[in-house]
């Protein structure tokens, strides 16, 4: 694997594990190695959404155990702004 693809995986894996101390470290060294932010963005951006994907999957387990189809779980982060992933 070359270093570019390496240090995207790691920053990909560092935000899905939410280490700020990992992701720090990959960044300078992706800094070294002049990637572009959007590159950055773009790993990080798929790292989220495999990581709240199961968020939203224990969302729905929820209001099916309890059920709440009909309820929506996500209805109280309405009021603090939308989040980051979409609601299932």
């Amino acid at each position: 694997m070359d270093k570019k693809t390496e240090l995207l995986v790691s920053l990909a894996a560092s935000t899905a594990a939410n280490c700020m101390p990992c992701f720090n470290y990959y960044h300078r060294q992706a800094e070294k190695l002049a990637l572009e932010p959007a590159e950055i963005i773009r790993a990080v951006e798929i790292a989220n959404k495999i990581k709240n994907s199961i968020s939203m999957l224990m969302g729905k387990h929820v209001r099916e155990t309890l059920k709440l189809e009909d309820q929506d779980l996500f209805a109280a982060l309405e009021d603090a702004g939308r989040p980051c992933w979409e609601k299932p």
